[in-house]
Formats: structure tokens, sequence, C-alpha cells
């Protein structure tokens, strides 16, 4: 079982990346964690921000058409953990590079839980790198500032 997580507003081709590597690497259930409110307090152009099941339905549209035989299970998140602190049983974590210190977190959560560490799969930044902290990477807080 493979988790991913993210806020996934005005999907496009970086989060189609993460979905499409996170889709790739699982079996048949894909667990993806979707922003809830206490993570988007600090989002810039809040209120431009698509609604949680406008999002969702962005992720499950999209993991249709490129896998139709996957089932989503998506959980709204409002901490760094979401289900990855809840559910046992999961075996990686995709991730962005810019998100990965999220993971070093999630598994030290669940070591402390008694669980195994979740094997991580880091995918790359669109148009940005650490090196200029991410300031050019593709972004949906571009596509709410343009609404």
């Amino acid at each position: 079982v493979v988790a991913v997580g993210g806020t996934f507003d005005h999907l496009h081709d970086g989060h189609k990346i993460l979905l499409s590597a996170s889709a790739f690497l699982t079996g048949k259930t894909l667990i993806i964690g979707v922003t809830g409110p206490e993570l988007l307090k600090k989002k810039k152009y809040l209120e431009y921000l698509q609604s949680y099941n406008e999002r969702v339905q962005s992720v499950k549209s999209f993991l249709h058409n490129i896998r139709p035989s996957l089932t989503p299970d998506v959980y709204e998140i409002n901490d760094i953990c979401g289900p990855t602190a809840k559910i046992e049983n999961v075996d990686a974590l995709v991730v962005s590079l810019e998100s990965s210190k999220g993971a070093d977190y999630i598994n030290n959560v669940r070591s402390q839980l008694g669980w195994k560490e979740l094997q991580v799969y880091t995918i790359g930044v669109v148009g940005g790198s650490d090196s200029d902290k991410f300031e050019n990477k593709l972004s949906s807080t571009g596509y709410r500032k343009l609404e």
C-alpha cells in the first residue's frame, strides 16, 4: 500500500507527476491525503482555493484516467502524518522534494508507534530546486493569484 498527500489545488502537471508515480508504485489501493482546513490556514490567496470536494474529485478523475482499476482511498488530512500514523499496513510514501522533511517526521512517528518505517520515494519539483527554496516551482499559488 502506497500513500501520497497534498493540497492538490488547481491540479497541475507537478501534481499529476506525483500522483502518476504513486499510482504506478502501488498495487490496487492508493491512500491519498488531501489537505483540510487546519493545514491550509497560511496558504496564499486562500480565498481562491478550490473546495475540498473539488480537489478530491480532480484527483480521483485524474487517477481514473491513468489507471482505472486503482482504488483511491481518500482522507482529509489536518496534520502532517494524516493516515500514515493511523493505518499500520502502509508500505511506502511518495513525496515531492519540497516535502521530503515531512517523510522523515512521519517515519519518526511510525517508529514511536512500533510500526515499520515507510519506504520513501521522492519526486523532483517541476521548475524549482532546493537551492532557490523552490521559488520557481510550478505551483497552484500562481493559478490562485490569477483569479
